[in-house]
């Protein structure tokens, strides 16, 4: 099951400027699969590409504003997948990414966040060395080094509601 992701009030649903287009480079140059939910800097262009990104694995100390939420539509052209939780964006595809902007809000599930973490209201939300979301408990505080990323807002299912900080 891959982590799945809504994108409830994010400023690129609307501002062309804060939705873009990239494609997952992991730590380098190599093409690489990446769920939805996740993480990415947002780079440069591609070589010869006026619209397409190089998104890379962020450090835990990523700037905000180079930090984007993958979002990208679940279109499946493979029966073998039945739900959105089967859907992962396949190494070398162009996904899309909303830039985290203040106010924002989006929810997902726990695949898209440390499996470790039990998340509550009120917790911190940041950036780790990973595509992966970093929960940390209210009461513990931000770690030393990360950049926060949000603050989650309520649990509603299997999803996590997070408001950008």
């Amino acid at each position: 099951m891959y982590a799945r992701v809504r994108t409830d009030k994010m400023s690129g649903t609307n501002v062309d400027k804060d939705l873009v287009s990239a494609k997952y480079m992991g730590s380098g140059s190599t093409a690489t699969a990446i769920e939805n939910g996740n993480i990415v800097v947002i780079g440069e262009f591609l070589t010869n590409e006026r619209e397409l990104r190089k998104a890379t694995t962020p450090a835990a100390n990523s700037p905000l504003a180079s930090l984007a939420l993958v979002a990208t539509p679940e279109v499946v052209k493979d029966k073998d997948f039945y739900t959105l939780g089967d859907f992962k964006n396949a190494a070398g595809d162009a996904i899309r990414c909303y830039r985290l902007i203040s106010g924002d809000q989006f929810s997902v599930t726990a695949e898209a966040y440390d499996a470790a973490a039990t998340v509550a209201v009120g917790d911190i939300v940041e950036a780790q060395a990973g595509t992966k979301l970093k929960i940390v408990a209210a009461a513990t505080g931000l770690t030393s080094g990360s950049t926060k990323i949000g603050t989650v807002m309520a649990i509603e299912g299997d999803y996590c509601l997070i408001e950008v900080v």
